[in-house]
């Protein structure tokens, strides 16, 4: 009886840290990911693009509240390891940036050839400034 008395305790004790986890997400706006090659066809039919520095975004409001990214990384640029490379350092200013995504929107990111020339910084004010555009 003492060891299930033990087993309970440590149940209850994670309860409380996950319920905060799931307040501060409902706070937040949903971010999505464009998967399909429909749902970036239709993108690109309908949209504005912004061309950036280091990247191209073609861009549209959303008619939900979810807001949806996909990244394009073609194979002109480089090997996968250097595709893989690029959609990391993406992601990493999408995540970073999560609280400049104000409208719900779609957007598609493209990577130009001479992304990696550039800093990190660079590639934030080029997201910076289409988010900024946007709303």
């Amino acid at each position: 009886m003492v060891l299930g008395q033990e087993c309970q305790h440590k149940v209850a004790k994670k309860s409380s840290p996950e319920e905060d986890k799931k307040e501060e997400k409902s706070s937040q706006l949903n971010i999505n990911k464009l998967r399909k090659r429909s749902e970036f066809l239709d993108l690109r039919k309908n949209c504005s693009t912004f061309h950036g520095i280091a990247i191209i975004s073609n861009y549209k409001e959303s008619n939900n509240k979810i807001s949806k990214i996909g990244l394009t990384v073609t194979k002109k640029i480089g090997s996968a390891v250097i595709r893989n490379k690029i959609k990391r350092i993406l992601k990493a200013v999408i995540q970073k940036n999560k609280k400049f995504f104000v409208t719900p929107i779609h957007l598609e990111i493209i990577a130009k050839k001479e992304f990696l020339k550039f800093k990190f910084e660079v590639i934030e004010k080029d997201l910076k400034d289409v988010l900024k555009k946007i709303s």
